[in-house]
């Protein structure tokens, strides 16, 4: 009898196909179930050489015994013959035919329902590090954050001061292309944390931190810089500047000019100096600005206080004119100003700064975004984004604006360019990450929206649940969405809204209705009509998704002409408005809107916007 035979008389071959096929089936199921758990590839390793080791004993073990009605026995005591001996190779048979149709089933389902969306996860993820790694990579060696400078004063008074230097330092080095410069609202972030440079340097993705103090004594000021390869936690420089008060801006000079030298930058051009004014003026002005950041109520009329002081000592001080921009939209956003007392106040001080510095580009672009916030077209906020970038085309700022206006005109791509860019100078920005989010939303990239979520939640300590929630239905998952946004802290009508769709996608009719009836109430409620968002627009998208498509146009046509409304946002590019699309009055509704197609494609983008980092041809 041959060897092949004898296998299968013994059903070493039935048994062996049947190991390999359960082995194949458990190394499967480990492989989906070991990032759920957490289990370590090195366990999963150890799983398949086990299984891999096992075969062996099992096919020596077919090859000597037989499983038979009574169990096992020696194979030369079975009578092959016999018919129990037939119907224990078939049942064998059947088990085999089971094993490999469960196996097959888990492979077909694994490739084309999971596999497609592991893929499009890794994926996205792959494409955002490169993106991001490209923009960084576009600097080189050249990155740097400078840290709040710590408050060394005998009464520890001055804290407006040294975090004013630290900020001025930053405004000062961001002038040079060349460098990436890591903005304010980032590196502030870490303030109090004590964290290695190292580390710091890392979560911020540069190569160098600069760290310093201030010590000020009536007319004398001590201030020590430090600048430290985050990459090594290595003392590259340190110098302590011992000098008069009024030398305040010579030193931010020295401190710019020897990160410049250490990095061995090359400057096209003159290398930027700090603007100079009284030096009083100034301090006034660092204490009005630090005021206003904190953005409460009361600081506003503060801070307007501290500037007309600023002004008395130093008419020409430019920066303290320029901060009245924050100071008159704080007023009207707590409703201290009307819209048109706003407007008038805001042009008369940008007059004043382009009267002293006709050039000024800060005062230009103030007064193009104010001309078009007057007008209300698209065409002039277009207009005043290009000319930001044209004026200031590294300011986060003005990058960020660009990226919304570019979202609006559903230019999404182009749109994420800037956000990416904005992001790898400003990485711990929460409107910037809030903004790309938007995006990739309106992308369908759901996976790499989540991922930019989280870190806004991490930014801006949990707020954005909302988002995620909105993000788990768009992708299918209502349960996940329900309870994300019911635990979500945020604008009451705005949690109603995605309650509402959420119930409404789960078939919990009930309570889809109560919501829905308490999210309509809330149009007429006083209580909320001094937020800049309104429940009629939430209401909108909640009666479009629920294919309310009537309920839904009518809002939106009645918004365009409101004078409560903002002006029309992304309603063009709005995953939740998407079931208007095919309703026959969605196209007259968009041309009223100005977002209509052909309306869009008028305009020159990649004149206006030609790219991060890029200036905008004339």
């Amino acid at each position: 009898m041959s060897l092949i035979a004898e296998l299968q008389r013994r059903n070493v071959i039935r048994v062996g196909t049947a190991y390999v096929a359960f082995a194949w089936l458990v190394v499967q199921v480990l492989d989906s179930l070991a990032p759920v758990f957490g289990l370590s590839d090195p366990l999963t390793r150890l799983v398949v050489i086990v299984l891999a080791i096992g075969l062996v004993p099992v096919l020596v073990a077919s090859w000597l015994f037989e499983l038979t009605p009574e169990g096992l026995a020696r194979d030369n005591t079975v009578d092959h013959d016999a018919p129990a001996r037939r119907n224990a190779a078939k049942r064998l048979d059947q088990v085999i035919i089971a094993m490999l149709a469960v196996a097959v089933s888990y492979f077909a389902f694994d490739k084309f329902v999971l596999d497609p969306g592991r893929d499009a996860d890794i994926a996205s993820e792959a494409a955002e590090q490169a993106r991001d790694a490209a923009l960084v990579d576009a600097f080189g060696e050249h990155s740097i954050a400078v840290m709040p400078f710590a408050d060394l004063s005998p009464d520890k008074d001055q804290e407006y001061f040294s975090d004013g230097v630290a900020e001025e330092i930053i405004n000062l080095l961001s002038r040079i292309r060349n460098l990436r410069v890591v903005a304010r609202s980032s590196a502030f972030s870490f303030k109090g944390q004590n964290l290695p440079a190292s580390e710091i340097a890392s979560r911020l993705n540069v190569n160098y931190i600069l760290e310093g103090s201030i010590r000020r004594m009536g007319d004398r000021l001590r201030v020590t810089t430090t600048m430290i390869d985050g990459r090594t936690d290595t003392q590259l420089w340190s110098e302590n500047f011992d000098r008069e008060f009024g030398d305040i801006f010579a030193i931010q000079d020295e401190i710019a000019n020897e990160v410049v030298d250490r990095l061995e930058l090359q400057i096209s051009g003159e290398m930027p100096l700090a603007d100079r004014f009284d030096p009083e003026s100034y301090s006034l002005f660092l204490q009005a600005r630090h005021l206003l950041q904190r953005q409460r109520d009361e600081g506003a009329a503060e801070a307007e206080t501290l500037l007309e002081e600023a002004l008395a000592r130093d008419p020409n001080n430019v920066a303290a004119l320029l901060l009245y921009a924050s100071i008159y939209g704080q007023n009207l956003y707590w409703g201290h100003l009307t819209r048109e007392q706003w407007a008038s106040q805001l042009r008369e001080k940008m007059d004043r700064v382009l009267a002293i510095d006709p050039g000024n580009p800060e005062a230009q672009v103030i007064l193009a975004n104010l001309k078009a916030e007057v007008e209300g077209s698209l065409s002039a906020q277009l207009d005043a984004a290009s000319l930001g970038l044209r004026l200031m085309p590294t300011d986060t700022n003005t990058n960020r604006i660009a990226a919304y206006q570019l979202r609006r005109l559903g230019r999404l791509g182009l749109s994420s360019e800037y956000s990416r860019y904005v992001l790898s100078k400003d990485p711990l920005c929460a409107a910037c990450l809030r903004g790309y989010m938007f995006t990739l939303i309106a992308l369908g990239d759901y996976p790499a929206a989540a991922e930019i979520n989280r870190r806004y939640r991490t930014v801006t300590g949990g707020s954005g649940e909302y988002y995620q929630g909105i993000i788990e239905l768009l992708r299918g998952d209502a349960e996940a969405a329900l309870a994300t946004i019911e635990s979500a802290q945020t604008i009451p009508f705005v949690q109603l809204q995605g309650k509402v769709i959420a119930y409404w996608t789960l078939g919990r009719i009930e309570a889809h209705e109560a919501a829905l009836s308490e999210l309509e109430a809330s149009v007429e409620d006083e209580k909320f009509e001094r937020y800049l968002v309104r429940p009629e627009d939430f209401l909108a998208s909640a009666y479009a998704w629920v294919g309310r498509s009537d309920e839904a146009m009518d809002i939106l046509d009645r918004r365009i002409d409101s004078p409560a409304s903002s002006g029309p946002r992304n309603w063009n590019i709005d995953p939740l408005l998407r079931s208007l699309h095919d309703d026959p009055r969605w196209p007259a509704l968009l041309e009223r809107a100005g977002l209509a197609p052909h309306q869009l494609r008028k305009f020159d983008i990649e004149k206006l916007f030609p790219g991060p980092g890029t200036v905008p041809v004339e």
